[in-house]
């Protein structure tokens, strides 16, 4: 029997802040038929917990204020960023781009955006931030799970996709946004309505990693790339239209863009 929504999971409190959902050991159903990277499935999955919200830039601020530890971007001192008013996929390495400047120098700073996801963040940032707070990141699986909330739709809402309800790129090209959604760059979590858990943003705002791939990465790659789900604010129909509840991307381990941030999940412990 494949498990369904009914009701809403328990939340609870995590590690720095966090709200934490949790999901119920069973079996559920996840992937698209014939899709290549997550065909249509059913998965038996342990409970486990996933936070309601993205990680915020002030979640991630009291990590570097506690550890000392240092971002890709900042070892490497640039980040990626994309902007209103570049060609679409123009994205440009900036000096000085990191998690505390995710559009790099001259452009808002973290501190000022608290509620904000975090960005600028490698695979290897959100997962010894993970590791600090107890957790991991979800696995592919899990967070389609999370994501879909017992829904089999390709939106959290339904199958009919609405500008409004996730923060994703407004505009026929990266060079105007129609603001269709009150936001250009990064919202603040819980701009818009939760899916029937509780989750917020599973579609856009920033992609989001997960601790394992899938399984047609060829070998070759898999030491090198960390996967993403849910799309992001720079995600449009034109460009990288990964803002659903099927789709799966990859990127470097060590990449940091200004659009990929991540959701902390912890094992159930009753």
């Amino acid at each position: 029997m494949v498990a369904t929504a009914v009701g809403a999971p328990r939340t609870v409190t995590g590690p720095n802040g966090h709200d934490m959902v949790q999901v119920p050991a069973g079996a559920y159903a996840v992937g698209q038929a014939g899709h290549y990277f997550n065909p249509s499935r059913t998965v038996n999955l342990p409970s486990f917990r996933i936070a309601t919200t993205e990680t915020t830039n002030a979640q991630f601020a009291r990590f570097i204020a506690a550890t000392g530890y240092r971002t890709d971007a900042e070892k490497r001192g640039f980040g990626r960023v994309a902007k209103e008013g570049y060609p679409d996929w123009g994205w440009k390495e900036v000096t000085g781009a990191t998690w505390r400047l995710p559009m790099g120098p001259g452009g808002p700073k973290a501190e000022d955006l608290p509620t904000h996801p975090a960005t600028q963040i490698s695979g290897a940032d959100a997962a010894a931030y993970c590791h600090w707070a107890g957790g991991r990141l979800p696995t592919l699986d899990e967070w389609e799970v999370a994501a879909r909330a017992g829904v089999k739709t390709l939106y959290p809402w339904g199958d009919t996709w609405d500008p409004t309800k996730s923060n994703t790129w407004n505009g026929k090209t990266h060079r105007k946004n129609t603001r269709e959604d009150g936001w250009v760059y990064t919202a603040p979590v819980k701009s818009y309505p939760a899916n029937a858990w509780g989750l917020h943003d599973v579609v856009g705002n920033v992609f989001e990693y997960c601790g394992d791939l899938p399984a047609k990465v060829p070998r070759g790659q898999q030491n090198r790339l960390i996967a993403g789900r849910g799309g992001s604010w720079w995600c449009s129909a034109g460009t990288c239209h990964f803002y659903n509840l099927v789709d799966v991307g990859t990127q470097d381990w060590h990449g940091s863009l200004s659009n990929q941030g991540f959701r902390l999940a912890l094992p159930d412990r009753g």
